[in-house]
């Protein structure tokens, strides 16, 4: 990154989860919050009037190509995208070439650091390969700094490997991350569309009954469980209930599971193909619903970039991925029409204490901690556009729409990355 220097964020409303009031922010030469408080000077202004100043958002379920496809997507190119959405920070999945699944695969991700516009955690693979048939060294890796390990298919892994995998994690007090998703099933939601179209459908019932299979799991082991891509209502009650009964969970959605519908798929666009499906409309509202009421932990994105020639493929051959860094604020502000305070607590706050960065992400802003901020302007209104997304390949599921809510600036360790929706790197 370049070097940082003096920044003050003036004329803005600062929202952290003490609440909010009208402040300036003043960023030292160190890229830390020197000083909150009124009328402040310094070298760079932010100009923040009718906006929000508030922490950074954090994604806990972003996939990149490098190392591997970077003709798909880099660290370079994904950051750009992240930082534009309003990301400070971004936690990668293993699931590159090769996979994030050893010491020395750790350390080659580790490198890569430099080449990112924001801070970047990664994810190791639960198993070898991602595979599903022998455990990764999960303590090697914790000693180098892995709190997270996933596996995506549950299809190819067994229930005896899944309890000695979260066994042997509660050791070393890492989090279990898993995708109540069994591939090769289908292609779509399985009800009334799929049976239009004459599309293989995967039933919703699938996902329903893997959570509570891993929920119970947990119960039985002790292991910190965290449930990836949750499209299913009732998926997340049943969390909700483990929640109650004492075990240690916590889930997240996508913006897709409650800003689109299972009718998009009539288009046979494969920006519409994702992993799990998209839900009826009956299914979404209830989603929104569950946000609302504080039983959804976290919003991810679940970024996931193809390249073209796979996009062109007709829908049944296509692989499962869509994008959603750069608009994944912006479709939940306008889905949820919810107190900014709540978003941003889905989006931020709880994400950051999920991925063990509260330290330095979301929670609350003071003296001493990193730059790491977004000034948000919440009622502005605008349409994402293919031709403007930053990363290299991927049509967008959201282009064209009317969203409100738009990330102005973007500050990484005091560091301005993105100014009045300008990369500035």
């Amino acid at each position: 990154m370049k070097t940082m220097t003096e920044v003050v964020i003036k004329g803005g409303t600062v929202l952290d989860k003490t609440g909010s009031k009208k402040a300036d922010i003043a960023i030292g030469a160190d890229g830390n919050i020197a000083q909150i408080g009124d009328d402040l000077a310094g070298g760079k202004v932010i100009d923040a009037t009718g906006c929000i100043v508030t922490s950074g958002l954090v994604d806990l379920n972003s996939h990149f190509c490098q190392p591997g496809d970077e003709e798909i997507e880099t660290i370079s190119s994904g950051t750009r995208s992240a930082v534009l959405g309003g990301y400070t920070a971004v936690m990668l999945m293993p699931h590159t070439s090769p996979t994030i699944d050893s010491a020395a695969a750790v350390k080659e991700m580790q490198s890569l650091r430099s080449e990112a516009l924001c801070h970047i955690e990664f994810s190791g693979s639960l198993t070898a390969d991602g595979l599903g048939e022998a455990l990764s060294p999960i303590g090697e890796m914790v000693s180098l700094g892995i709190r997270f390990f996933v596996h995506a298919n549950f299809s190819s892994l067994n229930a005896s490997l899944l309890r000695r995998a979260m066994e042997y994690g509660t050791k070393f007090d890492a989090t279990i991350g898993l995708t109540p998703f069994i591939d090769g099933t289908g292609h779509m939601h399985e009800g009334i569309v799929s049976s239009d179209l004459g599309i293989q459908g995967i039933a919703i019932e699938e996902e329903e009954i893997l959570t509570y299979q891993f929920v119970r799991m947990a119960q039985l082991t002790g292991a910190r469980l965290h449930l990836q891509q949750i499209s299913s209502p009732k998926a997340i009650e049943i969390i909700s209930a483990a929640k109650a009964d004492g075990v240690s969970i916590t889930c997240e959605v996508s913006p897709h599971h409650f800003a689109l519908t299972d009718e998009e798929v009539r288009s046979y666009r494969t920006v519409y193909k994702v992993a799990p499906p998209l839900r009826t409309k009956k299914e979404t509202e209830r989603i929104k619903e569950l946000i609302l009421s504080g039983q959804v932990d976290a919003i991810a994105t679940s970024h996931s970039p193809q390249p073209q020639h796979l996009i062109d493929l007709p829908f049944e051959e296509a692989p499962y991925g869509t994008i959603g860094l750069e608009t994944a604020f912006a479709v939940s502000a306008t889905e949820l029409n919810a107190p900014l305070s709540e978003i941003l607590s889905a989006m931020s706050w709880v994400p950051a204490e999920i991925a063990g960065l509260e330290a330095t992400h979301g929670g609350v802003l003071s003296e001493g901690r990193p730059g790491n901020l977004i000034v948000v302007d919440e009622n502005k209104q605008w349409s994402p556009s293919v031709s403007e997304i930053a990363i290299k390949n991927m049509d967008s599921p959201f282009d064209g729409c009317q969203l409100t809510g738009k990330i102005k600036d973007t500050l990484v360790n005091g560091n301005v990355v993105v100014s009045n929706g300008e990369v500035q790197i």
